[in-house]
C-alpha cells in the first residue's frame, strides 16, 4: 500500500501547478481511502479485501486531475465523466500495475471506479462487485457531505428548491443532477446522498458527525428566503426520521 500511495503522490505532483483545487482533491482522496478502510474493517472483510477497498479509495478520483487540467471544472455534466476517464488513465500502458502487481482484482477495481459516481447501478453486478462498489460510493458521499460543512457557498441562496428536488428529498430519493432547476438545487443535491447510502455503518458515521444538520443550518443561515427555510426544515425532519429508521431496522 505504501508503494501505491507513493505512486499516487508522484502522479498528482504533476498537477500542483494548476491551482488549489488539485490539493483539495488530493486531500479528499486520502480521506476517502481511509473511510474505505474503516468501512471494510467494520464490515469484517478479510485483510486482502480491506486492501482492495483501500486501493479503490485511493484511485477512485484519479481522473479528476486531468479533468481539471483540461476543463478547469469538476462538473462532469459540462466536461467529462471523471470515473470513466480515470479507468482510461489506469488502463493506458497498463498504468494500474504501478499500484498493484497482479491483475486478479482488476475487474472489481475498474468496476468500482466506474460506478462510484453513477446515479444508478446496473443490475448485472455480482455480489462481490456490489460489495466494493457500495463501499466506495458510501465513502465518497460521506466525504462530500463533510466538504459541504466547511466549503464556501458557490451560489446565492435566494431561490427556493424546485418542485422536483423538494419532492425527491421528501420522498427519500437521491437527486438526479440532470434534472436540477434552480441554483439552490445544486447545493441540495448533497442532502439526497443520505438516501443512497448503503451500509448501516455509514449511516451511523453520518449521524455521529451530524453532517446533514450542519449543512441545513448553514443553508438556513445564508438565505432570507422564508419558503426555502421551511423547505429545509421539512427535509431535515424527513432525513433524521429516515436515519433513525435505518439504524433501528
Amino acid at each position: 500500500m505504501n508503494k501505491a500511495i507513493l505512486e499516487f503522490i508522484n502522479y498528482t505532483n504533476n498537477y500542483h501547478g494548476y491551482g488549489n483545487m488539485i490539493d483539495l482533491k488530493v486531500k479528499h482522496t486520502f480521506r476517502v481511502m481511509r473511510l474505505c478502510e474503516k468501512l471494510a474493517s467494520n464490515l469484517n472483510l478479510n485483510d486482502e479485501e480491506i486492501y482492495i477497498a483501500k486501493l479503490i479509495g485511493l484511485l477512485h478520483d484519479i481522473g479528476r486531475f486531468e479533468q481539471w487540467k483540461k476543463y478547469q471544472t469538476f462538473r462532469d455534466l459540462i466536461s467529462i465523466d471523471h470515473a470513466d476517464f480515470g479507468i482510461k488513465i489506469l488502463k493506458k500502458d497498463n498504468y494500474i500495475r504501478e499500484y498493484i502487481t497482479d491483475d486478479k482484482h482488476d475487474d472489481i477495481i475498474f468496476k468500482s471506479i466506474k460506478y462510484h459516481n453513477k446515479y444508478r447501478l446496473p443490475k448485472n453486478l455480482t455480489k462481490q462487485e456490489k460489495k466494493f462498489i457500495k463501499i466506495i460510493r458510501d465513502a465518497d458521499k460521506i466525504d462530500i457531505l463533510f466538504l459541504y460543512t466547511i466549503r464556501d457557498l458557490e451560489v446565492e441562496l435566494d431561490e427556493e428548491l424546485s418542485e422536483y428536488v423538494y419532492e425527491s428529498l421528501l420522498n427519500r430519493e437521491d437527486v438526479d443532477r440532470k434534472k436540477l432547476g434552480t441554483k439552490t438545487d445544486l447545493l441540495a443535491v448533497s442532502l439526497g446522498f443520505i438516501f443512497d447510502i448503503n451500509y448501516k455503518e455509514s449511516i451511523e458515521y453520518l449521524k455521529d458527525k451530524e453532517y446533514v444538520d450542519t449543512i441545513i443550518d448553514i443553508y438556513k443561515k445564508e438565505t432570507n428566503n422564508k419558503k426555502l427555510k421551511r423547505q429545509l426544515e421539512e427535509i431535515r425532519k424527513e432525513i433524521n426520521k429516515y436515519i433513525e429508521e435505518r439504524l433501528t431496522c
